[in-house]
């Protein structure tokens, strides 16, 4: 698992990764199976973060693992608008 945080907590991300197709393009180039992008420097201080997974086995076994722990409903659509 590779991570990718702020240079500053206060950002969101870094300024080149504020669409969804960078970040999905910057993992794609991480070599490894899950890149994180997170708003902190570590799991410590961050609130927030997106989690990458790649290749279909590794997706399907994560959605399935966080729906036995609760952490995720695959029906249920995501809510809200991005600003």
């Amino acid at each position: 698992m590779s991570t990718d945080t702020a240079r500053n907590p206060a950002l969101s991300l870094h300024d080149n990764r504020l669409r969804t197709q960078q970040l999905l393009d910057a993992a794609e180039r991480d070599t490894d199976a899950v890149s994180v992008f997170m708003d902190g420097s570590s799991a410590a201080d961050t609130e927030r973060a997106i989690f990458v997974v790649k290749g279909r086995e590794h997706v399907a076994y994560l959605m399935a693992l966080l729906e036995r722990q609760g952490l995720l409903n695959a029906a249920k659509p995501v809510e809200g608008n991005a600003p």
